[in-house]
């Protein structure tokens, strides 16, 4: 067998490829195989490499920019429940005598009677019923100060401190609901 590149006499085969080969053209690997072309990767190993190192470092940069967040989440606000919707009950037809069955007192039973249309007197306002709003809460997480939390509430800080039993001097304790003032 001759090798591969020259005439010579072949003294092995190519580990790699299995071409025939002289000492001039190799020791381990023929000198094809050790060519710096042959022997770095492809441009499509390449690409994928460098797409994967982008994306990693995308991530990790993503990672060392977003704020940190804690177990429990954030502040928790509570809302205050819907106003309910006043109804009027039955209205009885006029001329008819509204008897109660029974007095609180034991003393004598009160009459309703209604007056006709035509003599009917100017309606008397009826009072709307506005329920008190439930107050506002807040759970005091890390990060948070008295004028943060005022601020959020649209209070002054020292109106929200003092209504919670504290002062703005002092730290806000971890974990305490504070009651928003309105």
């Amino acid at each position: 067998m001759r090798c591969y590149a020259c005439e010579r006499q072949d003294t092995s085969p190519c580990t790699r490829c299995g071409k025939n080969y002289c000492p001039d053209h190799g020791a381990d690997l023929c000198s094809s195989c050790l060519d710096p072309v042959v022997a770095a990767p492809s441009s499509a190993a390449f690409r994928i490499a460098l797409f994967a190192l982008l994306g990693v470092s995308v991530l990790a940069l993503w990672l060392l920019v977003r704020p940190p967040s804690l177990p429990g989440g954030g502040g928790v606000v509570l809302e205050p429940d819907a106003t309910p919707d006043f109804t009027p009950g039955l209205t009885p037809d006029t001329g008819e005598t509204l008897t109660p069955t029974g007095s609180a007192d034991g003393g004598p039973q009160p009459t309703v009677t209604l007056i006709p249309d035509d003599q009917t007197p100017a309606p008397t306002p009826v009072p709307t019923v506005t329920p008190t709003p439930a107050p506002i809460e807040h759970l005091v997480v890390s990060g948070d100060t008295w004028s943060g939390v005022a601020e959020q509430y649209d209070v002054d800080a020292e109106t929200l401190a003092s209504s919670n039993g504290y002062s703005v001097d002092e730290v806000l304790p971890l974990g305490v609901t504070l009651i928003i003032p309105q």
